[in-house]
């Protein structure tokens, strides 16, 4: 009995103890279940932070990215581009320096300079250990051992440690204590060497200094698309450089172009004034473009202009402006220079020129006048008149020689004039050109003014050409306008102006090619363009001798302005427009409409007064039209009348 009870209470303790363990096997496994996830869910925090930060860090890169396109956008200098780069990769992404080195061509030989550094308190540590900026040391080319040039010239990536690698062989020499002294002060901290190929060629090289002891390669991806973002705005911004040269400079022969000339002309006319200080204009001409572009070719006439170009540069200071007006014309400022300096530059530049060597020419020479602010003029206008005018006196004097300006009146205006118009017609090859001439030498020695000297121009001009121009429609034309001065209250002085300035844009008109004058449908946009230009051309070659005219070429130059502003080439509009523009515009096309033309009938002489009409006060002044308009209907009204009687 009692070992049957014993051995019950024994399977009940075992039967208990495995449950024991069962409970316990369980608990243990339960825990270790638990402890996986609590090490997972460990994991996935430690990962889920990781992630945050590099998007955070992605973020501030993008950020970064867009902070640069906008300053590349926004055609900045390139400075300004590079220092955006440098300044946002150690504010935004943490690196205690980034520098780009920029490779420069000197004398001595080619040299790697620091472009832009970061600005920051480390650098200023650096700076001070240097007693000096980062900026005063640059890297000969020929340094082989220093790990830019290596970054550079073999176009790799280069990881290294320790700042004092980066100015091995650097010019001036950084003592040995300073570098060390930076080294101690980085630590083993990890540097990135990046070259910039900007086109295929060698630009420099983007340096960034890390705060960590390693780069990661995902890490030198992103830093790899920042050197690419520099070769981007180096690109752009060398483009931005090329437009504005081209802005500015001559494409024959890479001086300054007339634009430009003109603002600095300004700009040095206020700085003499403000100053009291001269400074002298030469006015340059190359002589017989014309028979070296006939005997020898365009060619050879474009490298003779060239060889100019180069002249004017060779002996040209820093300050001085060379530029090329157009065709043969050049002209230079010489800031500071009185009219004694002016005469020895111009005559150096005679002798330069005289001995340069142009293809199968023996010699090319140029006429050259002189004319200096303050000392001839106070005006700008006035000085560019008398330096054109001392240069066609050098022409006029046998050419090749140099001529100063005087502030008398030139009595020769129509000899030059006369030489001036020869050689226009010549390039019209007309073979009534002789005669023409000889007509005007019976006037050269005459006492006549300059509106029937041109008057005269345009009468004989007229009947060489024998083309759709007729001197009666001339006539009504000048009796309109001097009756339209009148009714504006327009002074005789003005009125005479007006007058000219219609002749000579229809000598303009009449010296325009044949085969646009009399072409058979619309014109094309080049056509269109030489028939806008070559009045204004043509009036500015005919009035060079001639002092104080430049209102007159306004006149011409503005014929095409609409009131409403919509013309052209300066889109002016209302009042702005010169008087002068505007009663031309209005009497030219009108008669212009009611004549007959190879492509078009004329209009009768109601349509055409329906049209300036419409046009009043969009195309034309409508005051001025409604006085056009009362004008020939008094003529016509006169002209019926005496027909009848």
């Amino acid at each position: 009995m009692s070992s049957k009870w014993y051995k019950n209470i024994v399977n009940k303790v075992k039967l208990f103890g495995n449950k024991v363990q069962v409970l316990e096997s369980s608990v243990l496994d339960e825990r270790k279940n638990y402890r996986e996830i609590f090490e997972r869910n460990l994991a996935l925090e430690k990962e889920i932070a990781d992630r945050t930060e590099e998007l955070n860090q992605a973020n501030k890169s993008l950020l970064t990215l867009k902070h640069i396109w906008s300053t590349m956008n926004s055609s900045e200098p390139l400075s300004e581009v590079l220092l955006t780069v440098v300044n946002g990769l150690s504010s935004e992404l943490g690196y205690l320096q980034c520098l780009v080195f920029q490779l420069f061509d000197f004398e001595s030989g080619s040299r790697l300079k620091i472009r832009a550094s970061t600005e920051n308190k480390f650098s200023e540590k650096i700076s001070q250990i240097l007693c000096s900026s980062v900026f005063s040391y640059d890297i000969p080319l020929g340094a082989k051992k220093n790990p830019i040039v290596q970054a550079l010239k073999n176009n790799e990536i280069k990881n290294i440690k320790g700042f004092s690698q980066l100015f091995y062989d650097s010019s001036p020499e950084i003592e040995i204590e300073k570098l060390k002294e930076i080294d101690q002060l980085l630590g083993n901290k990890a540097i990135c060497i990046f070259p910039i190929i900007v086109q295929g060629k060698p630009f420099g090289c983007f340096v960034t200094i890390s705060i960590r002891n390693e780069i990661l390669p995902t890490e030198q991806n992103f830093l790899t698309l920042f050197a690419g973002q520099i070769e981007l705005a180096v690109t752009i911004a060398n483009l931005f450089e090329q437009i504005k040269k081209q802005a500015l400079t001559d494409a024959l022969t890479g001086l300054f172009n007339r634009r430009h000339f003109d603002q600095c002309l300004a700009t040095e006319v206020e700085r003499s004034l403000r100053l009291n200080q001269p400074f002298t204009l030469i006015s340059l001409d190359l002589d017989h473009l014309k028979k070296i572009n006939d005997n020898y070719g365009h060619s050879t006439g474009d490298e003779a202009i060239k060889r100019i170009g180069e002249v004017l540069r060779k002996n040209a200071r820093s300050v001085d402006i060379p530029a090329r007006f157009g065709g043969e014309e050049f002209a230079v400022i010489l800031p500071g220079i009185d009219v004694e300096g002016g005469i020895v530059a111009a005559e150096r530049l005679k002798a330069s020129i005289a001995e340069s060597e142009v293809n199968d020419l023996e010699k090319i020479t140029a006429s050259i006048g002189v004319a200096t602010f303050l000392r001839h003029t106070e005006s700008l206008g006035e000085l560019l008149e008398l330096a054109d005018q001392a240069m066609y006196r050098a022409k006029k004097n046998g050419r090749n020689r140099v001529e100063v300006a005087t502030r008398e009146e030139d009595e020769d205006w129509k000899n030059i004039i006369v030489e001036i118009f020869t050689e226009m017609l010549l390039k019209h090859k007309n073979s009534e050109v002789s005669k023409i001439v000889n007509k005007f030498k019976v006037y050269e020695n005459q006492d006549i003014n300059l509106q029937d000297f041109v008057y005269m121009i345009l009468k004989y001009v007229s009947e060489a050409y024998n083309n759709v121009y007729n001197m009666g429609c001339v006539d009504e034309k000048l009796d309109v306008i001097v009756k339209m001065g009148k009714k504006t209250n327009t002074s005789e002085e003005e009125i005479e102006k007006f007058k000219i300035a219609t002749m000579l844009y229809d000598i303009g008109r009449i010296l325009m090619s044949e085969e646009i004058i009399l072409k058979p449908g619309p014109l094309s946009k080049e056509e269109k363009t030489k028939v806008l230009e070559n009045p204004i051309l043509a009036a500015k070659e005919i009035l060079k001798p001639i002092k104080a005219t430049g209102h007159i070429i306004n006149i011409i130059e503005h014929y095409h302005e609409h009131w409403d502003g919509t013309g052209y080439p300066g889109e002016l509009s209302g009042a702005l427009i010169p008087k002068g523009a505007r009663i031309l515009f209005i009497v030219s096309s009108f008669y212009a409409m009611i004549s007959n033309r190879p492509y078009r009938n004329a209009l009768p002489y109601e349509k055409a007064v329906e049209v300036l009409k419409n046009g009043g006060g969009t195309v034309w002044d409508a005051r001025l039209v409604d006085i056009f308009i009362s004008i020939i209907k008094s003529k016509r009204e006169l002209f019926s009348s005496a027909i009848n009687e």
